[in-house]
């Protein structure tokens, strides 16, 4: 083994996958040998897991998110707020059990507890050539707003991708899979049909877009539901893809919606694509805005990548 064991934290969301998250921290934590350098810590609210990630994180080498994007956005969110290189943070893990876990597929992630905990010790264990967990600085996406600085992993969108967000995220419940999303496709239908567009304007680096309809800042190809924005994201590039649409394509949102599950959001007709750094979105009127699967307020927002800003580890 190389030097000590890792030391754990993993942070818990015990209601996520319909109660399945504690569980599935306790098979993590019982499957990792040492169980003297693994400390579980369950959250009872929203927010708390960037209380507990700030507030102890910096005592772990590996600090594991157990529970689905939200929580794992929370996680980063706590690393992220101690103002520190991506080596001066622990190392960011997830064991997905929530609703949609998009960030699994987006990074490859393996999903049992057992498989999870066998690759993160066999990271530690070279002699025997095992093919263990790798911990690579990722890049992170910053969300600037009124309410303060905001990291990301996988995306944000505002306009129609925010209002289909907050449509699941009000009647979610457990995972949910391409068949729950079928199943609230009314309500979310309901919920499109409500929003009153407003144009979005988009300066992204240099140019300048206008009178959209919703634009999407990706840091990974692969969302939820199998569905891809930009086959050429990529989070360790060092920049986000935007993707935005065209103001007035409510009724074409299900063909948009049929993009996504096949060649990619890019590809449609009415969508408008371009790598950047920097993006700054505004609209004279209320866009809802998500983070990471979450709703997160309004425009206007700043967005910009930081480079490598954590180490994630690919189990």
């Amino acid at each position: 083994m190389n030097g000590a064991p890792r030391s754990y934290l993993l942070v818990v969301n015990p209601v996520s996958g319909r109660g399945g998250g504690r569980s599935r921290a306790a098979a993590l934590a019982d499957a990792l040998s040492d169980p003297s350098n693994v400390d579980v810590a369950e959250t009872r609210e929203r927010g708390e897991a960037t209380e507990i990630a700030s507030e102890r994180g910096p005592d772990y080498d590996r600090v594991i998110a157990v529970g689905g994007d939200g929580t794992l956005n929370e996680v980063l969110t706590g690393l992220w707020s101690l103002g520190r290189t991506a080596h001066e943070l622990p190392e960011l893990g997830f064991l997905p059990s929530g609703t949609a876990n998009a960030a699994a597929p987006a990074f490859n992630l393996r999903t049992e507890p057992v498989e999870v905990a066998r690759s993160l010790e066999a990271s530690d264990l070279k002699s025997d050539g095992s093919p263990g967990a790798t911990s690579r600085p990722v890049d992170v996406g910053l969300v600037r707003s009124a309410g303060g600085d905001r990291p990301f992993l996988l995306w944000c969108g505002a306009g129609y991708d925010a209002v289909v967000i907050d449509a699941l995220n009000s009647a979610r419940t457990g995972q949910m899979g391409i068949l729950g999303l079928v199943r609230r496709a009314p309500g979310v239908a309901a919920s499109i049909a409500r929003y009153q567009e407003s144009p979005v304007r988009a300066v992204v680096d240099s140019d300048v877009w206008t009178e959209l309809g919703g634009v999407i800042v990706a840091n990974v190809a692969d969302i939820a539901f199998g569905g891809t924005i930009a086959g050429a994201a990529d989070a360790f590039d060092g920049r986000l893809d935007v993707v935005a649409v065209s103001s007035g394509v409510k009724a074409r949102l299900p063909l948009l919606g049929l993009s996504m599950l096949g060649s990619g959001l890019q590809s449609a007709r009415a969508a408008r694509w371009a790598p950047a750094s920097h993006v700054e979105l505004s609209s004279p009127g209320k866009v809802p805005v998500q983070i990471d699967g979450e709703p997160a307020g309004q425009l206007p927002i700043e967005v910009r990548v930081v480079p490598g800003g954590i180490r994630l580890l690919l189990t």
